[in-house]
């Protein structure tokens, strides 16, 4: 067979080009070749003309197998023509990826002064004085390690730019880089390869991901270095149609860069989410996490703003903007609300039905508790906050009169607007004279509709569409690709620091309360940073400490997860909460997390595998399995048995109901007992009072107290009658209650005697220890309970504690020893004869308080476990400090 001549002639470099003014870098064209035999020619014929210009030193062509002898021919004859300025490697079939590593194990061996190689596909040609552009951009830019181009195509018509600035957070999204690139030699050195095994496509984008998690970065050649043949059906547009499979196989491999924690620290070193304004003070806060922020000027974010609208492409402006009354984020931050508040902001825009021209938010005390208010309607109060995003933002300055601007500031308001806000406990009022958020809006959208840069929102300023360029408006959109599309919860890590977050349906001021802030002080203590997230609209009660160990308190704050109507499980009913929303935006909210404790959320329960699956470490914490009326068990621990798989170590307040999870199923390594102990901190002081409870007089008239809700679980009726019972044969003694309203009180057929002290609920360290310093014996008739705190709180304090053998009492009361604990049956009696053998006994009531007092429990021993089972597990920073690097870059910003 005859050699085929090449279809291009060579040729030759005019004799008045100038011949470059410093040493030329050693640059070598790979080009794999399969089933191109004529195409083939064009690539070849443009290389030509590079080298004949000198600034192309060498081409290698990897014949990957291809079944044509035209293509071999064509090779050959090339291959007399260039002689050693070509190598053609002969190879059978292993893939693109294959044979592109073996040009590049070519190219490296073959030059050793070799600078950069330029990866160009068999149907694809050099641009014209590609070569000289690539010199140059190896000159001037000797700390980028590769170079993406431009593109202009042939076949179909097209063009378009890609990033000029790249960035990491926008190559996680889209492949920002082709593979026909420039790449110097230290990438390749590092041994960064191609993915033999990936032959359906984005083996580029794989490439290109691996050398930036070994630090290499790239940069945007900034104009075209070929010209790329553009056809309906190519190897790319066959991988677009497997997008999600590839891209699920680029998140598995990647996984360095694809989770949340990652991308949201790369958000925030370069792209912050929030602008924040507040007040008259002419300052802007940037600022994806509140804990990290830059103060700009409002003439810095008009122009942001501004240059956003001209050229989305290659401009940044913050996706949300926020006005705020003076004063609103020192009262929002000094509660630790100020991440709830953000997260609930975007979600509501996100979430929203339809979309209102801006988010109204009004901040006011409360007397009880902190509240969440989800729909306030439009008010005729001016809003202590707006949130407003970039398009609703443009819709306003450019669609709206002066006119009407000038009565955005109105209340109610005549735009389209919704309206929610937060009730804080213990806070100071808002200056009512200062600025409203509302007036704060009329003021910016005035200023951007005479801005000065006005005119540039008219021009077009790049003729090539944007293409691999990605609108810097989306860049919180990115981090959701991890949650399902839920929304982020807007904090960083912090390098060493290990999050975890505890997850309740309600905090108010019951006893999973109280263990759950017992556990995070003390998970503080031992240098982790802690959050609450409520899951539910319910209200959230500091009780003065009880909010105090966590780094950030937050609302998720939907009804419906608390509507107990769900798919029921072994009797226990699920919340009919869950959509696909929904649950998207509560892995957004915790994803971010080292370690999750679910703390009877049946809603986490719903997510908790995909949160694993994301890393996450999930742990269930069960405390009480109630009895229904008639008897049958029910409550979280049933769930519990249902979510099991979800779950890496689920924890139990007393051994008892370890025991019992393990007999109903739950491997015995995957439970541990953290027992029980007192639900508060003793206040200053407390203990020397405690010390000289025997200095009381004996003759002085029993205190006898019940402590708890007034329901049927407490045993409310035998209460009723135990309490008459002492009221008649001592007719002295002191009978207190302190405790809620009757659960069932239509069904309410009980009193209680003439002067029985009715302290209702009782809250708060000093209060609880005042009241329990002057109780003698502490009665609990209960029908069921788990490990109650209120025996543990009393023990602590000298307390006589006398209870029904329900629950785990017996893992806190020795019988006769630190208290007493009788049979269920005729229990009332009991009660009431134990009761006077005490008063009768004085010095055995003494002995019994100081024995509950020298015996009881430690929240640091009761967590110790604990710590060792994290402190052994391969979680959070321990394991890897993702986003360490981005979180420097933001700090070098700052």
């Amino acid at each position: 067979m005859s050699r085929r001549k090449p279809a291009f002639t060579p040729i030759s470099v005019p004799a008045n080009q100038p011949s470059p003014c410093k040493p030329l870098h050693g640059v070598t064209v790979i080009v794999p070749v399969k089933g191109h035999p004529v195409l083939i020619d064009d690539a070849i014929a443009s290389v030509q003309r590079e080298i004949e210009a000198g600034t192309v030193q060498r081409l290698i062509v990897v014949n990957d197998g291809c079944e044509y002898a035209e293509t071999m021919d064509s090779l050959t004859a090339w291959q007399a023509l260039l002689g050693t300025k070509m190598r053609v490697l002969n190879c059978t079939n292993a893939g693109l990826s294959a044979a592109r590593n073996r040009g590049i194990a070519a190219a490296l061996k073959a030059d050793p002064q070799l600078d950069a190689v330029f990866l160009l596909d068999a149907d694809n040609m050099l641009v014209r004085g590609a070569g000289a552009a690539m010199q140059s951009l190896l000159e001037s830019r000797p700390k980028a390690d590769w170079f993406y181009p431009d593109f202009d195509f042939f076949g179909q018509n097209g063009h378009y730019v890609t990033d000029r600035d790249y960035d990491l957070l926008f190559h996680a999204q889209i492949n920002l880089c082709e593979a026909g690139s420039l790449i110097r030699r230290r990438v390749l050195d590092a041994g960064i390869r191609f993915d033999e095994g990936m032959r359906r496509g984005y083996e580029d984008w794989d490439f290109w991901l691996s050398a930036a998690q070994a630090g290499f970065r790239g940069h945007s050649a900034a104009r075209p270095l070929l010209l790329y043949r553009k056809r309906p059906v190519s190897m790319l547009s066959n991988s677009h149609d497997a997008d999600s499979e590839l891209r699920r196989h680029l998140e598995t491999k990647h996984a360095w860069l694809f989770n949340t924690p990652k991308l949201l620290a790369l958000e925030a070193a370069r792209f912050p989410r929030f602008a924040v304004i507040e007040g008259q003070a002419g300052a802007t806060r940037l600022l994806t996490d509140p804990g990290q922020r830059r103060d700009i000027s409002l003439d810095e974010l008009e122009r942001q703003i501004m240059a956003h609208f001209a050229e989305p492409f290659a401009n940044h402006a913050p996706a949300y903007l926020v006005l705020l009354r003076d004063g609103v984020w020192a009262r929002l931050a000094e509660k630790r609300m100020l991440h709830s508040f953000l997260w609930n902001a975007e979600r509501r825009w996100s979430r929203a039905g339809s979309r209102p021209q801006f988010d109204l938010f009004h901040l006011n005390a409360s007397e009880s508790g902190h509240h969440v208010q989800n729909d306030l309607g439009n008010t005729d109060r001016m809003a202590d906050g707006v949130v407003i995003d970039l398009q609703a933002l443009r819709d306003l300055m450019t669609g709206t009169g002066d006119q009407m601007l000038r009565r955005i500031d109105q209340a109610p308001s005549e735009f389209q607007v919704k309206s929610w806000g937060f009730a804080l406990e213990g806070m100071t009022p808002l200056e009512p004279k200062t600025a409203s958020a509302p007036e704060l809006l009329r003021l910016l959208l005035l200023r951007l509709s005479r801005s000065r840069f006005r005119a540039a929102l008219g021009q077009r300023w790049e003729w090539r569409e944007q293409g691999g360029a990605v609108d810097r408006a989306t860049a919180p959109l990115i981090p959701r690709r991890m949650t399902a599309g839920g929304v982020v919860f807007p904090m960083l890590k912090q390098p060493g620091q290990r999050d975890i977050g505890f997850v309740l349906p309600i905090f108010d001021f019951g006893g999973v309360e109280k263990v759950v802030a017992s556990m995070a002080r003390e998970l503080q203590k031992n240098g982790c940073r802690c959050h609450l997230f409520v899951v539910s609209d319910r209200p959230i009660h500091p009780d003065g400490w009880a909010l105090q160990a966590f780094a950030t308190v937050s609302w998720m704050p939907d009804p419906s997860a608390i509507d107990w109507t769900g798919t029921e499980f072994l009797g226990t009913a699920e919340p009919s909460w869950g959509n696909a929303e929904e649950k998207a935006d509560l892995i957004g909210l915790l994803s971010g997390m080292d370690v999750v404790i679910n703390a009877h959320s049946g809603a986490l329960h719903k997510v908790a595998d995909l949160l694993r699956r994301r890393g996450v470490t999930m742990i269930d914490h069960e405390h009480l399995l109630e009895r229904s009326h008639y008897g049958r068990s029910y409550g979280p621990p049933k769930l519990a048995l249902a979510y099991e798989y979800a779950y890496d170590l689920i924890l139990t307040c007393s051994d008892a109901l370890r025991r019992w999870m393990h007999s109903h199923g739950i491997p015995r390594e995957k439970l541990m007992s953290v027992v029980n102990a007192p639900g508060y901190p003793l206040p200053h002081g407390a203990r020397d009072q405690i010390e000289r409870r025997g200095e009381r007089s004996a003759d002085k008239p029993l205190r006898v107290l019940f402590m708890g809700r007034l329901d049927p679980q407490k045993g409310v009726h035998r209460l009723s009658t135990i309490f008459h019972s002492l009221a008649l044969r001592v007719p002295d003694i002191r009978l207190t209650i302190a405790g809620g309203s009757v659960v069932d009180e239509g069904g309410a057929d009980f009193s209680f005697p003439r002067g029985t002290r009715m302290l209702g609920p009782v809250r708060g360290a000093e209060a609880l220890t005042r009241l329990l310093l002057d109780t003698d014996i502490m009665v609990l008739p209960s029908h069921y309970e788990g490990l109650p705190l209120s025996i543990l709180e009393a023990q602590r304090c000298g307390v006589v504690v006398i209870a029904t053998d329900v629950g785990a009492m017996e893992e806190a009361i020795q019988h006769g020893i630190t208290g007493f604990i009788l049979p269920e049956d005729d229990c009332e009696e009991s009660f009431t004869q134990q009761i006077l053998r005490l008063d009768a006994d004085r010095p055995l009531l003494a002995r019994i308080s100081g024995d509950a007092d020298r015996m009881a429990r430690d929240w640091s021993l009761a967590i110790a476990p604990l710590l060792v089972w994290l402190n052994r597990t391969e979680v959070g920073p321990a394991a890897d400090d993702t986003g360490t690097e981005e979180f420097d870059m933001y700090r070098s910003i700052l």
